[in-house]
């Protein structure tokens, strides 16, 4: 009896065939038949590069930034940004030599990471570069968290010319992230760096629907520390600390201790968007220097 109604589902499906006109599938030379799907209008890809290195290596805060567009940025946020601990830069999508080499392009594709939430917890387990691929929606938010949990975080911040201080129990840094794809295939991306602290509990918060609960930590935004930066496919946002501002939020995000101390790099890369090419050739990488480049997941 079973398989009298699987063979009769079969043979009424290929009378649907029939009667609705099928034809067979056309297929180009050299097309994929494979090929992603296409995006839509309002979202895009982000490769997320994490590179630990050995705090104040000269490689990672000497030779890489003569490479790197710190201009992007007015003076008055690079102002803040430096009293604070932050060091922040753009790179084209032609990656330079010394950014090749710190990403380790030479030997072996970074280890890929597929949650959209990183997180470098235990960098002594972990390889030297880690890398994730976030897709967003428009002004949709994504964390990325930045940092271990400092058991007390005793943080002296600049704002506004002042000086102010407060410790933060059971501390880590996060970077809440937006993207906002535009229309010549470029993204507006906004990153503010925040704390997330305390316990976890349900917080309410309104939206056009009514009021919705969450369940997380009390976080603390430092909105003045806020980077704008429009990414075309292939260019990176670069992020990581001043060794010289120990102590600072910089300091507490892109650092890690575990038995030395180690510096950590953080890299946003526009990978994809709904412009692109769905039949790009798979012979093409999106990440190119001197032949090497990392494949897309």
């Amino acid at each position: 009896m079973r398989w009298f109604f699987q063979s009769t589902a079969i043979a009424t499906l290929a009378l649907l065939a029939t009667a609705a006109g099928c034809h067979p599938v056309l297929h180009t030379p050299g097309k994929s038949l494979f090929a992603p799907r296409p995006m839509s209008p309002d979202s895009c890809a982000l490769e997320v590069f994490f590179i630990r290195v050995p705090f104040d290596d000269a490689e990672a805060n000497q030779t890489l930034w003569e490479e790197v567009d710190e201009l992007h940025f007015a003076p008055k946020l690079r102002q803040r940004l430096q009293r604070n601990g932050f060091r922040a830069g753009l790179q084209s999508s032609q990656i330079s030599t010394t950014l090749a080499h710190l990403l380790e392009l030479s030997t072996q594709p970074p280890i890929a990471q597929e949650d959209e939430q990183i997180e470098l917890v235990d960098l002594a387990v972990k390889p030297r570069v880690l890398r994730s691929r976030l897709h967003l929606h428009t002004g949709q938010p994504s964390k990325i968290v930045v940092s271990g949990v400092y058991e007390q975080l005793p943080l002296l911040v600049c704002q506004c010319g002042e000086v102010g201080g407060k410790t933060y129990e059971q501390a880590q840094g996060v970077l809440s992230l937006k993207s906002f794809p535009q229309t010549d295939g470029s993204v507006q991306i906004e990153v503010v760096p925040e704390i997330q602290y305390g316990q976890s509990r349900k917080n309410w918060t309104a939206d056009q629907s009514g009021w919705r609960s969450d369940f997380g930590k009390p976080e603390r935004e430092f909105t003045d520390l806020a980077l704008s930066a429009k990414l075309s496919p292939g260019s990176i946002l670069l992020l990581t600390s001043l060794p010289d501002r120990r102590g600072s939020l910089g300091h507490y995000f892109f650092t890690e201790k575990d038995g030395r101390l180690e510096q950590k790099l953080l890299l946003i890369r526009l990978a994809q968007t709904q412009h692109d090419d769905l039949f790009t050739p798979p012979d093409v990488l999106p990440l190119e220097v001197s032949g090497a480049g990392i494949t897309e997941d």
